[in-house]
Parts: structure tokens; C-alpha cells; sequence
């Protein structure tokens, strides 16, 4: 697969992206974002001070059914998408790399 670099503003919900990141591991902050557009997959990178940068790949449409939810904040449905992304994030960055 071949990344092209993206923006971040072009990353659907990018901005509760940045919050779930900052939730579950607060010492990590988001360094580059890149879009493999075959697969409608965005690679996501992550780096504490003085740790390697570790990739967090994220689909398109969990993305854009966050960024779309007309759910409110305690649907099922709206937990479910969330819960699949903070998966994404935690085997990315492992418990024991949580700080």
C-alpha cells in the first residue's frame, strides 16, 4: 500500500479523533496523516517525546459514521463507532505505553 500525505483538516472527525487520542493516551500527540486511496484508508501517526512514531490505521467509513452520526452521544450506535476507534488506538499504543 502507498500512503500520500493528507492534511489533517482532511481527515473526517479528525477532531474526535484528536480528543479519543488525548483520552486514552495523553502523551501522545498526532505527528503526520497519510490516505491510501484504493483502500479509502488513512494512516495516522502518533509520537510521544523520545518514543519511535507508531502508525495507527483507521478506515474511511468508520470516519466519515463518526463525522455523520446524527445519533446523540449516548446511542448505542454512537458508542459502538466510538469504541471501535478506541480499539484502533489501544492496539496501536499498548496499555503499557499508555503515558
Amino acid at each position: 500500500m502507498e500512503f500520500k500525505d493528507v492534511e489533517f483538516s482532511q481527515i473526517p472527525a479528525f477532531d474526535l479523533l484528536r480528543s479519543r487520542l488525548e483520552a486514552l493516551r495523553p502523551a501522545y500527540m498526532l505527528v503526520k496523516a497519510g490516505k491510501e486511496f484504493d483502500a479509502d484508508l488513512y494512516r495516522i501517526y502518533v509520537q510521544k517525546t523520545g518514543a519511535i512514531r507508531r502508525p495507527i490505521d483507521i478506515g474511511k467509513n468508520l470516519l466519515q459514521d463518526i463525522e455523520k452520526n446524527p445519533r446523540g452521544s449516548e446511542s448505542n450506535y454512537t458508542k459502538g463507532l466510538l469504541s471501535k476507534l478506541d480499539a484502533l488506538i489501544e492496539v496501536a499504543i499498548p496499555g503499557r505505553d499508555r503515558s
